[in-house]
């Protein structure tokens, strides 16, 4: 009977340490900042930070157009180095507006993702080069 439990416990053991090992979650930083158009905050708009490979870190902006990322639900946080920038609604979303065709496919915001805390401010202005309303499910 002592042998049973000392090989159980030993399995047990051996499978908590095994779980409490390496991931693959890459190394994150934490990026924040306002979006605006013309001056005037964006709410609730989605901001996707695309890396060149991997997932997507999203936030959504508030009423002030400031936003958070996040890599994973309740992990906040983006994946370092270049990352591009995209723009979604959320579905039932009111209030859209369009975003200058300027700032996205081939022009879309680039930034480097550094370690630590980054800031970065996405500042569009109307500018005539034509809109692209993003898609809303």
């Amino acid at each position: 009977m002592r042998l049973l439990l000392g090989s159980i416990l030993s399995v047990f053991l051996l499978g908590i340490n095994g779980c409490s090992g390496s991931t693959d979650q890459p190394e994150l930083a934490q990026v924040s900042g306002v979006v605006t158009l013309d001056g005037k905050p964006v709410p609730g708009l989605n901001i996707l930070f695309q890396p060149e490979v991997g997932r997507a870190a999203v936030g959504m902006t508030d009423e002030e157009g400031r936003y958070e990322l996040e890599y994973l639900y309740g992990v906040s946080g983006c994946k370092m180095g270049s990352n591009t920038v995209g723009f979604d609604w959320p579905p039932d979303s009111q209030n859209m507006v369009a975003i200058p065709a300027s700032h996205t496919g081939t022009n879309a915001f680039k930034f480097d993702v550094k370690p630590g805390s980054n800031t970065f401010d996405l500042t569009m202005i109307s500018d005539g080069s034509g809109e692209v309303l993003p898609m809303a499910d």
